[in-house]
């Protein structure tokens, strides 16, 4: 597997392209995945390239990718509707990217998804593009979907469920004060097409576990954790050909 930063050309107000990095497994056998991160981290945080090398690992072509307000050195995340559009940019470009480099592909399509803010702005993305007939992703990954703001569960971030034409995957954390479980099993039917979820016990909003919260006391950090859900996420790129 190989990993290289690369220059993607976006169509943003400040910025008129965003650093990436491209990670090529050795044999080519699932779908593209592009990636990006949590409102207040950046394509290099340690979960998201844990991320990206377990899904290159499986087989993967994966862009993971800085959003255009973060490459523009803003500290705070504009409203996530604010990224749809240069996000779709984003997309386009990490397509661009791959066929440009000759790279082969997989699977019915590209898997889009990140960190938090990152998987919810891709979701936000999909719907949109449904709704303007463009080529449609082939399935949704979230690493910590922030389903509501901590201490909030009134203010759920679910409008556009509908709207998600393509299977999704939660990686969620017990823990996660974005995250409530029977909110989430309440509101996930609004989705269209399946949706599988994969609770870490003791996980927080980066899957993290302290030993306090493990249940036989030993502490995980994401990377590891990540690094132990390479099964499921196997079992859940492989059913989005079915």
């Amino acid at each position: 597997m190989s990993t290289e930063r690369r220059s993607l050309p976006v169509t943003a107000a400040n910025v008129d392209h965003v650093t990436a990095s491209l990670h090529v497994p050795d044999e080519v056998s699932r779908p593209p995945v592009l990636l990006t991160h949590g409102a207040g981290g950046d394509l290099d945080g340690e979960g998201l390239v844990a991320l990206a090398e377990v899904l290159a690992g499986l087989g993967c072509v994966v862009v993971r990718a800085n959003l255009p307000y973060r490459e523009a050195g803003r500290r705070a995340a504009p409203r996530a509707e604010s990224s749809v559009a240069p996000f779709l940019s984003l997309w386009a470009a990490a397509d661009a990217l791959l066929r440009d480099e000759g790279l082969p592909t997989a699977g019915p399509g590209w898997v889009l998804g990140g960190k938090s803010y990152g998987g919810r702005v891709a979701s936000l993305a999909t719907a949109m593009a449904a709704a303007e007939d463009r080529p449609a992703a082939a399935g949704l990954l979230f690493y910590g979907y922030p389903l509501h703001p901590p201490g909030k569960p009134d203010k759920l971030r679910v409008d556009h469920w509908p709207s998600v034409p393509v299977p999704c995957l939660f990686l969620q954390g017990d823990r996660d004060p974005f995250f409530t479980r029977d909110l989430f099993e309440e509101h996930v039917r609004k989705l269209p097409r399946r949706a599988t979820l994969q609770v870490v016990e003791g996980g927080d909003h980066s899957l993290q576990v302290t030993g306090a919260a493990s249940p036989d006391g030993t502490p995980r950090g994401a990377v590891q954790v990540l690094q132990e859900l390479e099964g499921p996420l196997a079992d859940w790129l492989g059913s989005l050909d079915r």
